[in-house]
């Protein structure tokens, strides 16, 4: 697999949704919610994740804090880059 700062911007979102797949759905599937991909850009050597909460994850107060960290963090171990970073929208 190519590395994440080498991969076209297309690549990159295939990566992104691919780990969002595999990694990150079953944990929230598993409290009863579910996260989309908004949007992605590129933004000063960072590429920008827009996602939105739906289902249990909607209302969840932790949404904001500890889950979306545990998004971002997931992300960046598993595309093995530190500047990625997550927004709620």
């Amino acid at each position: 697999m190519k590395k994440f700062e080498e991969m076209s911007f297309k690549e990159k979102i295939e990566a992104i949704e691919e780990v969002l797949k595999k990694d990150i759905m079953p944990m929230l599937a598993f409290d009863g919610g579910y996260a989309e991909i908004v949007d992605v850009r590129e933004s000063n050597g960072e590429t920008h994740v827009y996602i939105r909460y739906g289902g249990a994850c909607a209302a969840c107060s932790s949404a904001g804090g500890a889950t979306l960290f545990a998004i971002e963090e997931t992300l960046r171990k598993r595309l093995e880059n530190d500047k990625i970073r997550v927004f709620p929208v």
